[in-house]
């Protein structure tokens, strides 16, 4: 079995980075030395990460160098040397840089083609941006079953910031938990009640101060500048006077129904009692 690990399975580099990582923060109960940045007794320890291998960045920045693209295999030396989380961010890059090529091209033939703005090569764009993505979740799903981590977003470890009243066992696996009363819980939840009230009344007695203010305005208020606090009547008025210059009627402008004559008829065909409505309207604005 120990050759096993060591020859078919051999531990690669971020994981026995990851190792390393887990024996020093984990706590002592789980077997790690507990140290915690930032927090308790280790709040002068800012961070925990591994240094730089020089040489090897080196090594590799050169090999590099000479590639216009990656392939699978130096997305497998990125996944065993820096984590899957890198590897992760260089595989959407080459996917999305290889995809990139499409849009390119067919953007420069449309701008030659169809013109400066066309709505083909928008459509042609979210078709493009739909089959990518897709793409994308499929190769994403592949890679983490590939690497093992399918589902570890989900995993969730124990924070070394909480505050717990007290330890207990649990009965069903007999691990040492870290408990913290529900009804403290539920009294720190509550506080938010009062401050939701207030942001309430707040909020009703700016609306209802607004709608007193508008009020006293149009309908109590009789002091100079009123055609200008009046807002509604003020842009009414610009709308009307485009409208007037514009020569368009709407029926707003009309003069009240008992001194409108028929303007819609037939009779007058050179505009002469549009003119006398227009007119009148005028005189009386």
């Amino acid at each position: 079995m120990a050759r096993y690990f060591l020859t078919d399975e051999p531990v690669t580099e971020a994981e026995r980075l990851r190792l390393c990582y887990n024996l020093i923060t984990r706590p002592r109960n789980e077997g790690g030395a507990g140290v915690t940045p930032k927090t308790g007794t280790w709040r002068f320890v800012r961070s925990v990460f591994p240094l730089h291998d020089r040489a090897f960045n080196r090594r590799w920045i050169a090999e590099w160098s000479g590639k216009s693209a990656l392939d699978e295999a130096d997305i497998d030396r990125i996944r065993d040397r820096f984590g899957e989380r890198v590897a992760f961010y260089f595989a959407f890059l080459q996917s999305y840089t290889a995809f990139l090529v499409f849009p390119a091209v067919f953007g420069a033939g449309a701008w030659l083609v169809l013109g400066a703005s066309s709505w083909v090569y928008a459509v042609v764009n979210c078709l493009w941006a739909v089959v990518f993505f897709e793409h994308w979740r499929v190769k994403e799903v592949d890679l983490a079953v590939q690497w093992g981590v399918r589902g570890v977003g989900k995993i969730q470890h124990p924070r070394p910031q909480f505050q717990f009243e007290r330890e207990g066992v649990d009965p069903i696996t007999g691990d040492v938990v870290r408990v913290f009363s529900p009804y403290r819980r539920l009294a720190r939840q509550m506080l938010q009640v009062p401050f939701a009230a207030a942001c309430v009344v707040a909020l009703g007695g700016a609306i209802a101060g607004c709608f007193a203010i508008e009020v006293f305005i149009t309908e109590v208020y009789n002091g100079p500048f009123k055609q200008y606090l009046v807002s509604g009547r003020a842009l009414g008025g610009g709308v009307r006077d485009m409208a007037a210059n514009s020569g368009v009627d709407f029926p707003a402008d009309r003069p009240p129904d008992h001194l409108q004559p028929d303007i819609y008829d037939a009779a007058d065909p050179f505009g002469r009692e549009a003119d006398r409505v227009r007119k009148l309207r005028d005189s009386r604005w």
